[in-house]
């Protein structure tokens, strides 16, 4: 007969092995204590069960027979103490959860997890330098956005650097030719390989049009169709917002969206700033046009703008 040591199957054993230590060191006070009568020694083998050290003590200052009695339950004691922290420390070990890589090879944590490209580069997580934020490659500072790295059906790291990849629902996300891919940030494999994968649809962030995405920096569009994202430059502490066709970066100070949502940018930097609009900045262009600063505007998923309260703006 097979026995599966389910994590259940295994604690149980562990108690089990926890009584019968316990069991041992109440009959070694039993035996190996002098007392006065014999109710005291059944109280005294009593309580060693709740307090085990105190009673110890106890025995060993007060009632013991000899000094190689003494050590016998000193001995003991320790051996209960013992097997209740290894015993401890080997179950949360062995219910501690595991990682894996498509290869099925196993990690601690998450951030240890190896991702693997069709060309056989590897891509990981450095935490010390900045969490999830970058997967470096090969084990050197070249790094990708981590936001847009994403597994496809194979499990082999895609990169999204047009920001074209969706959330088609909450299970997975899909390209413009219907491919399926999954965010590495939020994906990780079974041990045999396979890819498990789930994301909260209330966590969704939506552009102009109402497709759904993982991560916080969208696109945004311009009349014509154009298509910019954001990024931050930590060590200029700028934002900017670059045109994915022409690759203009433009500085997101100046950078806008009309009241239908489509993405303009003030040139010539003579938009006036209102004072009269809650929880948006808002700005009017010389002809009364109003604009509100791109960074601090969104969208739901009917594509309607929201302020920096997730309210909709009039």
């Amino acid at each position: 007969m097979t026995i599966i040591f389910t994590s259940k199957v295994f604690e149980i054993i562990c108690w089990i092995v926890i009584i019968l230590i316990k069991v041992l060191y109440s009959v070694t006070i039993f035996f190996k204590c002098k007392y006065d009568n014999k109710r005291i020694r059944n109280v005294i083998t009593f309580l060693s069960m709740p307090f085990p050290i105190i009673t110890g003590l106890i025995c060993i200052t007060k009632y013991k027979k000899s000094k190689k009695d003494a050590f016998i339950i000193l001995i003991t004691l320790g051996l209960y103490l013992f097997s209740i922290i290894a015993v401890g420390v080997i179950y949360n070990s062995s219910s501690q959860g595991k990682y894996y890589d498509k290869e099925g090879n196993a990690y601690t944590y998450v951030t240890d997890i190896v991702f693997t490209d069709n060309y056989g580069n590897k891509y990981t997580f450095n935490f010390d330098k900045t969490g999830y934020d970058y997967l470096y490659i090969n084990g050197t500072d070249e790094c990708l956005n981590a936001n847009l790295c994403y597994l496809d059906s194979n499990g082999y790291i895609h990169y999204d650097d047009d920001v074209s990849i969706t959330a088609k629902d909450e299970t997975c996300c899909v390209d413009n030719d219907g491919s399926l891919y999954y965010p590495a940030k939020f994906t990780t494999f079974n041990k045999d390989g396979t890819i498990n994968y789930s994301y909260n649809s209330a966590n969704f962030k939506y552009d102009k049009f109402g497709n759904a995405y993982t991560h916080d920096y969208i696109p945004y569009y311009d009349k014509n169709n154009n298509k910019y994202i954001y990024s931050f430059n930590s060590e200029t502490n700028k934002g900017f917002y670059t045109n994915y066709s022409t690759k203009e970066m433009l500085d997101n100070e100046y950078c806008f969206v009309d009241e239908i949502g489509y993405f303009v940018y003030d040139n010539e930097h003579s938009f006036i700033k209102q004072e009269s609009i809650e929880n948006v900045r808002a700005y009017t262009d010389s002809l009364g046009n109003i604009y509100y600063w791109a960074s601090g505007v969104s969208w739901n998923k009917n594509g309607e703008l929201l302020d920096s309260f997730g309210n909709i703006i009039k």
